[in-house]
């Protein structure tokens, strides 16, 4: 809170400062770090100008300059002024500009009583204080002064900050930061001549590199900190980048040999060489132009960095652990450099930080951890080598064994796959000999009229074990891709249990066992879980059951405990033995031949279920005798909401709740809906449904049929199939909202799993149906679309008036799609945009617009062009009529 006041004062003060030229600056203690160069006056220097003589003299001084507007970026000389007054009760301060390579920088310090104070500071000059710019000033408490400071060099090429600190506070400082100053230098020249000599005994050029590399940036940052001119009075603006443009080139070169890059990526190697040499070509421009040398290095030094944690963390994705230390080094020195990059390229705002001094401790800490990361691989390398000596033929054994599971494993799937193929098979030929046949017989008239409801129920039947068997392969797909998905939502327990009753109960009295269904309470009756995956759970392990058992009886008992669901099935069947127990949730898996001929079966359905036990927080155990029956028990985490309720006893549930009751689908609807199947088999049966209901139809045999019908009709719900030819649903969808047809339009699509039905979503679909239709859910879906009671929707006069005046400065570019699709012939386009703008007109109440729109549409329709040129001219006029009203006002 407090830097967002701070920074709205400076703002505030910025602005007085350009429009009045009166500045004055209240010194107050939490006032310390405020930079004068966003507070004070700066002027544009003359070469005649020198400093005002006296303190009543300045102002008029001051205004013989122009204003500077922006500060110079290749050198020269300009002035700052400023008024101060110290509303503390110290008197001793430093004027101290920091974060600055100006060589000279002269300051008068002019007092209300008659005094001047004059420093000098820069990089020319001997300064006061140790690797600090900076002069000691006084400053009496409420005393006017004006200060008046000439800021003189060859390169302006970062941002000046110029402030005052008392002087006690400052000398802290200079010996904390010079203390850091010399930790980060002295780590840096340690470990180069460290890692020269290592060289020099192994001849390893990671440590060459590393030693040049180090070189390169002490020799880079020791000009940032004045140590060239205040050890050895050598000032030179030109070597200020010299270091900086180096550095590339040498880091490059470690890493290449750090990372092992040549043996692993050489055209990455290559890449990040050719960089490191254009980088140093840049050097002779940096030491001429030094303002160039600061953008070359802050570009180059950046894209060798963005390079270097690109191949660091390309090389810990391959396992390579010396680079976590190589990339930790370089975000250790990215982070504060290219802070300091952007802040001084204007990119983020200034700082109050000491810029440079954060950018060298970053170097250290990266030369630090670089320094790990060699000392990390040489490690790996000692160790490889000794365990490569040690291991050899252990290795070479390993290796012939894991061949040889690899081979066995090759054969066991290839056995898997030819087991899995015999058994499809059969169990599709199966089924797929009854619908033939029975077909067949009806369409050559061998099943007498008598007999043709059993043939149909014999045809759904097979029908739906072969798409069974199909939906199972597609889930033995997503397991294997882990494209699995489930769905948690709140579900009914008690409902969806009672559905496998419903379901199999009959199926198991029919073969003569008993059934139970046992509920040892309390249970909940809201849970949250994926219900459709919970009864493929459930359907699978009870018809597992009805399938291996031929006496007694089945049993299904519910309970809840630590927290899980848990329902276990227990039959009286075959039984298994322990090691037919051990392989039984493997895919394709059946006890042995016999089972498969006998029982039939993928073998996939106990794979399925047990992966989506597993989905949802819980897992499938099983129990079994051969010869005494088997028990599986399902167990799933157990989640519920907070309109759960914890029931004793089947009479505390509401009767919706106990009774399974389909949807009448018998009653009539009224509309008229566009229908888009390629498939014509599909289209007609869907077709057949829908008029069913009671609703015209109107049918599309592909997207460019679908757009072309909505343009000559008016449907009350669209179903739009996705995969179709000339033109598929998406694009097709595409071109219906661009004609403003606000019907809706569901996705009619084969397409159902969860991230394809979210994308038809966020396209703009109202919802989707998937086939193959589920006469129930289909019905449920078309009735809730078609029996929509929509309110009136009075908008405020003035939100109206905003969307109505929007509308109408549109109506411009309608116009030109008007005029450009008449020219050009384009009576398909034109057909278009003139239903466009008839819908839309009338919604904001443009009458005249919409009556000519409504006479041009019906004609267009019709075929006939006769006429068509006067009415467009009548649309046209009566469109520049409205948008010019909405203009004048």
């Amino acid at each position: 809170m407090r830097k967002l006041i701070f920074s709205i004062t400076l703002i505030i003060l910025s602005i007085v400062c350009a429009v009045s030229h009166a500045q004055t600056f209240n010194y107050h203690h939490n006032m310390q770090e405020t930079n004068l160069h966003d507070f004070a006056l700066l002027l544009k220097s003359k070469e005649s100008v020198v400093f005002p003589s006296e303190y009543q003299s300045v102002k008029a001084w001051q205004q013989g300059l122009e204003i500077l507007p922006k500060r110079a970026l290749f050198g020269g000389k300009y002035w700052l002024v400023t008024e101060l007054v110290n509303h503390t009760n110290d008197t001793e301060f430093v004027l101290y500009p920091y974060n600055t390579v100006v060589s000279r920088i002269e300051s008068k310090l002019f007092s209300e009583e008659g005094e001047i104070q004059t420093i000098v500071t820069g990089g020319e000059v001997n300064n006061e204080f140790a690797f600090h710019y900076g002069n000691s000033i006084r400053l009496n408490p409420n005393e006017k002064y004006i200060l008046v400071t000439s800021f003189e060099s060859d390169y302006f090429y970062t941002p000046i900050k110029f402030v005052i600190k008392p002087k006690a506070e400052f000398e802290r400082l200079v010996v904390t930061e010079n203390l850091v100053m010399i930790l980060c230098f002295g780590v840096g020249l340690v470990l180069g001549l460290y890692n020269l000599l290592i060289y020099f005994g192994s001849k390893d050029k990671t440590h060459l590199y590393y030693a040049l590399f180090a070189i390169c940036w002490v020799f880079a940052w020791s000009h940032f900190f004045h140590i060239s001119d205040q050890l050895f009075g050598l000032y030179s603006p030109n070597l200020h980048w010299l270091g900086f443009a180096l550095t590339p080139l040498t880091n490059i070169l470690f890493y290449i040999n750090l990372l092992k890059l040549k043996e692993t990526h050489p055209k990455l190697a290559n890449g990040s060489l050719v960089l490191g040499v254009i980088a140093a070509c840049g050097i002779p421009m940096a030491m001429l132009f030094p303002s160039f040398g600061f953008l070359w290095a802050t570009v180059v030094t950046g894209i060798a960095l963005c390079l270097g944690l690109y191949v660091g963390f390309l090389r810990i994705s391959e396992g390579f652990k010396p680079a976590r230390y190589f990339v930790l080094a370089y975000v250790a020195m990215a982070i504060p450099n290219m802070i300091g990059n952007l802040t001084n390229l204007g990119v983020l705002p200034p700082s109050s930080l000491n810029l440079y001094l954060l950018g060298l401790i970053g170097t250290a800490m990266d030369a630090l951890l670089l320094a790990f990361a060699v000392a990390d691989k040489f490690r790996l390398t000692n160790l490889e080598n000794i365990e490569l000596n040690k291991n050899l033929e252990l290795k070479v054994l390993q290796r012939t064994q894991e061949l040889e599971d690899l081979a066995s494993e090759l054969r066991d799937a290839s056995e898997a796959k030819s087991r899995f193929l015999a058994n499809m098979s059969h169990e599709i030929r199966t089924p797929m000999t009854s619908i033939i046949g029975y077909a067949d017989g009806m369409l050559l008239g061998d099943i007498k009229p008598s007999e043709k409801g059993h043939a149909i129920n014999v045809i759904l039947q097979n029908a739906r074990h072969v798409q069974n068997l199909i939906n199972d392969i597609l889930d033995m797909s997503k397991i294997e891709a882990n494209r699995l998905e489930v769905e948690l939502i709140e579900a009914d327990m008690f409902r969806c249990i009672a559905e496998i009753e419903s379901l199999l109960g009959k199926q198991i009295r029919d073969k003569g066992l008993e059934f139970e269904l046992n509920y040892h309470f309390p249970l909940p009756n809201l849970i949250v879980i994926d219900p459709t995956r919970f009864r493929q759970i459930l359907l699978n392990l009870t018809s597992n059951a009805l399938k291996f058992t031929s006496v007694g009886k089945i049993c299904i008992d519910v309970s809840c405990g630590d927290e899980k669901l848990k329902i276990s099935v227990r039959d009286t069947g075959i039984g298994m033995t322990k090691d037919e127990i051990k392989s039984l949730f493997t895919a394709f898996h059946q006890a042995d031949t016999s089972t498969t001929r006998r029982y039939g079966g993928t073998g996939l359905g106990l794979n399925i279920s047990k992966s989506l036990a597993r989905k949802l927080d819980g897992d499938i155990t099983v129990e079994s005798n051969v010869g005494s029956g088997t028990t599986f028990t399902l167990e799933l985490g157990l989640y519920t909401t907070k309109d759960t309720q914890w029931v004793s006893n089947l009479n505390e549930l509401p009767q919706s709740q106990l009774d399974l009751q389909s949807i009448d689908t018998s009653g009539t609807l009224k509309g008229k809906v566009l229908l888009a199947e390629d498939h014509p088999d599909n289209r007609k049966l869907i077709a057949i449904i829908l008029e069913g209901m009671g609703l015209q139809v109107i049918s599309a045999e592909n997207g460019q049929e679908a757009v072309q019908a909505v343009l000559d009709h008016e449907f009350d719900l669209i179903l739009l199939d996705i995969q179709m030819p000339v033109m598929d649903g998406e694009e097709a969808f595409k071109f219906i909202q661009a004609t403003g047809v606000s019907s809706p339009v569901l996705a009619l699509t084969a397409n159902t799993m969860t991230h394809e039905v979210e994308r038809y979503l966020k396209m703009g679909f109202t919802d989707h149906l998937s086939k193959p239709i589920d006469r129930t859910k289909f019905h449920k879906k078309i009735s809730h679309y078609l029996n929509l009671e929509v309110e009136e929707l009075n908008l405020p006069i003035g939100e109206f008036e905003a969307l109505q005046n929007n509308y109408l400065q549109g109506l411009e570019e309608q116009k030109h799609l008007l005029h450009s699709s008449y020219e050009n012939s384009d009576f398909v386009a034109l057909k278009r945009h003139v239903h466009a703008i008839k819908g839309t007109a009338g919604m904001f109440e443009c009458h005249e617009i919409h009556n000519y729109a409504t006479q041009l549409d019906e004609l267009l329709k019709s075929g006939s062009l006769e006429g068509v040129d006067v009415l467009l001219d009548l649309l046209i006029n009566a469109m520049s009529d409205a948008s010019k009203a909405v203009l004048s006002e």
